[in-house]
């Protein structure tokens, strides 16, 4: 629903600003239209004051002060005069020259008390025109300025008008507040609560909107009030979103019943039919979809009618009135009603024999919803009509000539034989199976075989295939995701054919279902079985494994391990030597015996290249609780190298198909690498901690890493003469860090490998940045050493013999301050100034007896 008024920002008080004059040329055109559509919507008439959107204006008294000069022939009007030749123009459409009258009168008579009435119609004046903007804020001046009154009231109204017309929601309910607030004429009050119920319906506030839309429906009597009928709609769907339908229903029966506009009665006679029937009335059902059912073929709600009448019909059991309904219209339904309204005509053309036409629906249905109970059963229904019409179609004769033998003799052993081959040829399918046990192929067939045997009367058939079809019957469910009956049905075997060379694979195949159904108590219990009874079995191996890796599974650290160990006792050549290595090292592991924990998976690791990777992470975290640094940087390293889980086979696989991608692998813990990082660092391997360090972080993403990595990375980039990667380091080491004086070492840092870059410039602004980080002390007195030192470089001995001067005579430091005075000392030679260097020898002598230059720094 679309609104008409004007929009909103702030005006400032009149003695800061120039009220916009509006050009005199300047005609009323869209928005004069779009703005008397609005207030003709209201019942506002937009021709004088006393006519304002809501509320009549004040009486407007005499002021007698002139505003502006008028031509010579009239006389100059006192200023409640001016008011009413503006509103005279503003009546006449001259909104221009009203704009400049309400200018004038506001400029000059700042303390009338039509003052409001003025401001508002400026704001008319500029919607007139369409300067919306102007418009905009002079009403919300208006708004911000008096707060309160009926030109409070007309001016949030334009702008609620404006801002829900832009489906700004939010912003017009809080302008359709202040309106039904402020206004005081009594239509326009429920016309601005109606639309403010309708904000806080589009902003998601149904209780309060529901409320607000009450109020609304209580204002006056229902005929004389013209939203009446859409809080009767908008209430209805608001009840049911609210999850009462009861009500909701109520209220659409008004509506069906009272409703003077079309849409919305169509709408309410509908919707109550569908939820009638939802509700158990069918019969008022019926009569309101009925109605609808009379309704224009161009309503948008005939087709929805059709749908609810055919469900009705279908109900009662009045087929034909079903199939006449579907063969006389289109359907427009959501998918849901649509499958339910096709397999429900499709049942009744199947009830009234149109084989055909039913067989055509369910394949429809069947095609378009196979995985949704409609489809489903479209399917079933369309073999029926299959089965019965004899159609070559139907793939298995056997599961054909069972179905038709049902029906005539139920009692038939040939029934019962039927179903039993073609239980044995699905099984035999899904065995043989070319994809392999667990695919669709192989899953769909042991679903029909173990529905097939099911449906076998064991009474019925020779005693010889009772055990085989028992022991099947409970594999191929199992095998179809049939978890539970498999159960039940292997139990029973074991029960009835303890003794039966099967018994051992069905005590297996019981625990594996047992598994799957996180069962894992009961399933330690069948394999424990099978080695305590079957000892001899082919099972045996197997149900050791399986033994170890439920233990593992309940955290039966020390049974785990002893199952392990019996399982490798009993058949030291099993395949599964590696994983048993495997897990009986991480047994040790999590009992934190460690150095136990690396023979075994170390061991596991050369049997079964499959083990490389979770081996060695968990070999790289042992010898880091074991602190064996050495060991924990070597395997570390082979860790990182390796490509994730590569065998040989892997990379035949590789070379066929070159897009294969890695495995996902866990990584090492960062406070590991960081930890060897350091140690390395500290033994001066900086280059093995360079290689750790950097594996933990990443340049894009330079938050993800701790500013302690960064710095030590820079760190060792620096002892590694790796200049440019210092500088990097070091400015993620800055971006991360707040702490001035760790800043200031940084910046020095960062400043001295880029003094070994020769980068003058960016090692100038990395010393000043030090300096301004620590403004005293070791560190700036360091940095005023470096920028000696970027002159000196820089070919500018006079700058560096200063910088190196300064440091010397405000700095005292045993090493500092001698140090600042060698490098003086050689750059004032360099200078020629022998005198000057002489004096800060004998200076340097005298005060620092013991200080020896060095020959050469190494830093470069």
């Amino acid at each position: 629903m679309s609104l008409r008024a004007s929009p909103s920002p702030t005006f400032p008080p009149m003695s800061l600003i120039a009220i916009p004059l509006l050009h005199p040329a300047a005609r009323p055109h869209r928005a004069r239209v779009m703005v008397a559509a609005a207030l003709l919507a209201l019942g506002l008439a937009p021709d004088t004051r006393a006519q304002a959107p809501a509320a009549p204006v004040p009486p407007t008294p005499a002021v007698p002060t002139p505003a502006t000069p008028l031509p010579p022939t009239q006389a100059t009007p006192v200023p409640e005069d001016i008011l009413s030749y503006a509103d005279l123009l503003y009546s006449k459409d001259q909104f221009a020259l009203a704009a400049q009258q309400y200018q004038i009168f506001i400029r000059e008579q700042p303390d009338s008390p039509n003052l409001q009435a003025a401001w508002f119609r400026l704001g008319e004046c500029y919607l007139e025109v369409d300067q919306l903007e102007d418009a905009v804020t002079t009403f919300n001046y208006l708004i911000n300025t008096y707060r309160r009154g009926v030109f409070v009231g007309s001016a949030a109204y334009r702008l609620a008008v404006l801002r829900f017309n832009s489906k700004d929601y939010r912003n017009a309910l809080a302008y359709f507040k202040v309106a039904k607030d402020e206004l005081t004429n009594p239509e326009a009050v429920v016309q601005a609560r109606f639309y403010h119920a309708r904000c806080l319906q589009l902003t998601n506030q149904p209780k309060e909107a529901l409320a607000e839309l009450e109020a609304v429906m209580a204002a006056g009597k229902p005929e004389e009030n013209p939203f009446y009928e859409r809080c009767l709609l908008e209430s209805a769907r608001l009840f049911f979103e609210l999850g009462d339908a009861a009500k909701s229903l109520e209220r659409f029966q008004q509506l069906a019943e009272k409703a003077s506009t079309p849409e919305f009665k169509e709408e309410a006679i509908v919707r109550g039919g569908l939820m009638a029937a939802e509700a158990g009335q069918s019969d008022l059902s019926e009569k309101l979809l009925n109605q609808a059912l009379d309704f224009p073929d161009t309503s948008p709600w005939k087709s929805l009618a059709r749908v609810g009448a055919i469900f009705n019909a279908f109900s009662r059991g009045d087929h034909d009135k079903v199939i006449g309904l579907y063969s006389t219209g289109t359907y427009d339904t959501p998918d849901e009603s649509r499958a339910k309204l096709l397999l429900i005509v499709g049942h009744s053309f199947r009830i009234k024999n149109d084989l055909e036409s039913a067989l055509r629906l369910y394949s429809l249905v069947e095609g378009k919803y196979p995985d949704r109970t409609e489809g489903i059963e479209a399917g079933y229904r369309k073999l029926q009509i299959l089965h019965q019409e004899g159609d070559p179609l139907l793939p298995e004769f056997a599961t054909r000539f069972a179905e038709r033998q049902s029906k005539t003799n139920p009692d038939s052993t040939f029934i019962d034989m039927a179903h039993l081959m073609v239980a044995e040829w699905h099984f035999n399918q899904a065995e043989n199976s070319a994809s392999g046990p667990g695919s669709d192929f192989a899953i769909k067939h042991y679903a029909e075989a173990a529905a097939a045997y099911r449906l076998v009367r064991e009474e019925n058939i020779d005693e010889k295939y009772h055990e085989a079809r028992l022991y099947k019957q409970g594999w191929a469910e199992i095998e179809s995701g049939q978890d539970s009956e498999g159960i039940l049905t292997l139990s029973r075997f074991i029960q009835l054919h303890h003794d039966s060379a099967l018994a051992s694979s069905a005590l297996a195949k019981r625990a594996l279902a047992y598994q799957a159904q996180e069962d894992h108590q009961y399933a330690l219990g069948d394999y424990l079985d099978i080695a305590k009874r079957h000892p001899d079995s082919p099972e045996l191996e197997f149900a050791l494994q399986q033994i170890a890796l439920i233990y593992a599974h309940q955290r039966k650290i020390p049974e785990m391990i002893e199952a392990y160990r019996n399982l490798l006792a009993k058949f030291p050549d099993t395949k599964g030597a590696g994983e048993a290595h495997y897990w009986i090292g991480v047994g040790h592991f999590d009992l934190e015996e460690y150095t136990e924990a690396l023979a075994e998976l170390k061991k596991a690791r050369e049997l079964d290249p499959a083990n490389e990777d979770k081996a060695t992470l968990r070999i790289v975290i042992a010898h880091y609780q074991l602190e064996n640094i050495p060991e924990l940087a070597a395997e570390a390293r082979r860790y990182l190298e390796n490509t994730p889980g590569e065998t040989a086979a892997d990379e035949k696989e590789t070379d066929k198909d070159e897009k294969a991608s890695p495995a996902k692998r866990t990584t090492i813990p960062p406070q590991i690498l960081e930890y060897v990082g350091r140690k390395l660092a500290e033994d001066g391997k900086y280059e093995d901690a360079e290689y750790f360090l950097t594996s933990i972080t990443d340049p894009e993403k330079p938050d993800e890493t701790t500013a302690s990595v960064w710095k030590l990375l820079a760190e060792c980039r620096a002892r590694l003469k790796k200049f440019h990667e210092t500088i990097a380091a070091y400015d993620h080491y800055l971006g991360l860090t707040e702490r001035p004086s760790d800043r200031a070492a940084a910046y020095l840092a960062r400043g001295a490998a880029q003094l070994c870059l020769r980068d003058f410039e960016a090692d100038r602004d990395s010393a000043r940045d030090s300096l301004r980080s620590q403004k005293e002390g070791r560190t700036n007195a360091e940095a005023r050493i470096l920028l000696g030192d970027i002159s000196a470089a820089d070919g500018k001995l006079e700058e560096a013999a200063k910088e190196y001067l300064v440091v010397s005579q405000i700095f005292t430091d045993p090493e500092i301050t001698p140090k600042a005075l060698a490098k003086a000392i050689k750059a004032y030679r360099a200078l020629g100034d022998q005198a000057r260097a002489e004096e800060l020898t004998q200076e340097l002598s005298k005060n620092y007896p013991n200080y020896v230059a060095p020959e050469k720094s190494d830093e470069c």
